[in-house]
């Protein structure tokens, strides 16, 4: 069964872009491996990331990500089953939105309860 999670972060203080392009070279190369498909999506303060693959393969990576230092308290928005992956192309991608700082850390704040407009933000984060 494949599942799509979403979820936003606090950047560690200290990652640097550097990082952030060691993190995304090493991601696709694993993703590709596991069969994992997503994009993640930096602000100035803040990751939002969607995974689809395996539903215990994506539990792995989410509790590999929870551990992460460069991660600070991250919040899953939505979790659910999925027929169709969203980002079937894409072993790992990465999306600078700083016009969207405030939605992010208000997002991280307080969450999303509404599972619908957790889609409509996950296709907001990834519209350029």
């Amino acid at each position: 069964m494949l599942t799509r999670i979403f979820y936003v972060s606090e950047i560690a203080p200290g990652v640097t872009d550097v990082d952030m392009q060691v993190v995304l070279g090493i991601a696709q190369v694993n993703n590709r491996r596991l069969d994992v498909t997503g994009m993640l999506v930096q602000s100035d303060g803040h990751f939002a990331q969607v995974l689809e693959g395996r539903a215990h393969v994506v539990a792995a990576l989410m509790d590999r990500i929870r551990a992460d230092a460069r991660h600070v308290g991250v919040r899953v928005l939505l979790e659910e089953p999925i027929v169709t992956r969203q980002f079937a192309r894409w072993a790992m991608g990465l999306v600078r939105r700083d016009d969207m700082v405030e939605q992010m850390r208000l997002l991280h704040r307080d969450g999303c309860a509404d599972e619908a407009k957790a889609r409509a933000l996950i296709a907001s984060l990834m519209t350029h």
